[in-house]
């Protein structure tokens, strides 16, 4: 598998200029020999488009919710509006999303209609991707509106993508189980030691409850993800630092990446 990040951000695309290439929203791409598997459609999908030129690759195409870091650059994805490309979408409520597509691309956000697309796109749960060698579990996130996070099982690889999920003391022990040996997480790392009282309904996660779970579910590789766009060169050293000093308290395996747009990753 090969992993590529289109965009890595929350809430808005960033507003930082100490990294330029920590840009765009959630956008995450896996590529099979058989399939292009796209988490999400934030700004960032909006490039993907642009990368996407063999029409003879199925595209399956994820969503994890509907907030808007996470579906603002559909109407401007590119392959929508080639009839050669062959997508279909990936949702566990097939009747939800069904409602939802026609209103992200309703006249009063978007000039274009849904229905003006050239082709229909189906629309299928997660198991349709066993038609291209890969398994695929769903997962309730703990996140306002709800969210869903995916397991991606290939060729005895394992990646998971989970942004947009809190993990606290009520739900840590599920996810435990859940996420349990995987080899890669892609996970929610909104916040880092900032104090939790205010922000605690947010559904997000803070640095040091993703890293102790981390340990205690045995993950191989971490990838936060999902950053606030103010995010600074200190506040990312910070993280770094935190990171090391309690993977070598721990005396732990765990290897980690700080993802940014156009990252690749051979799995």
């Amino acid at each position: 598998m090969k992993l590529t990040f289109y965009g890595v951000c929350g809430s808005s695309p960033s507003t930082t200029k100490d990294f330029p290439n920590i840009k765009h929203t959630a956008c995450v791409a896996v590529e099979t020999d058989d399939c292009f598997i796209i988490f999400d459609a934030g700004s960032g999908i909006i490039n993907l488009g642009k990368d996407l030129t063999d029409v003879a690759k199925p595209i399956l195409l994820f969503f994890s919710h509907f907030h808007y870091d996470h579906i603002i650059g559909l109407p401007y994805f590119s392959p929508l509006y080639d009839s050669n490309h062959n997508i279909t979408i990936i949702y566990p409520d097939i009747k939800k999303i069904k409602s939802i597509l026609p209103k992200i691309f309703d006249s009063d956000f978007f000039p274009i209609s849904y229905s003006q697309l050239p082709k229909e796109i189906p629309v299928k749960t997660p198991d349709y991707c066993s038609n291209f060698n890969v398994s695929v579990t769903s997962y309730n996130l703990n996140h306002p509106g709800g969210c869903y996070g995916y397991r991606l099982n290939h060729r005895n690889n394992s990646l998971i993508y989970a942004t947009d999920n809190q993990l606290d003391s009520k739900h840590i022990t599920p996810f435990i189980t859940s996420f349990k040996d995987c080899d890669v997480l892609i996970h929610d790392c909104y916040f880092f030691n900032e104090s939790q009282e205010n922000l605690k309904t947010w559904g997000h996660t803070f640095l040091p409850d993703l890293v102790s779970f981390c340990f205690k579910a045995n993950i191989h590789h971490l990838i936060p993800f999902h950053f606030k766009p103010d995010i600074s060169k200190e506040y990312l050293s910070n993280m770094i630092t935190y990171l090391d000093s309690h993977i070598s308290k721990n005396k732990s395996s765990l290897r980690y990446t700080f993802p940014y747009d156009d990252l690749t990753i051979h799995l």
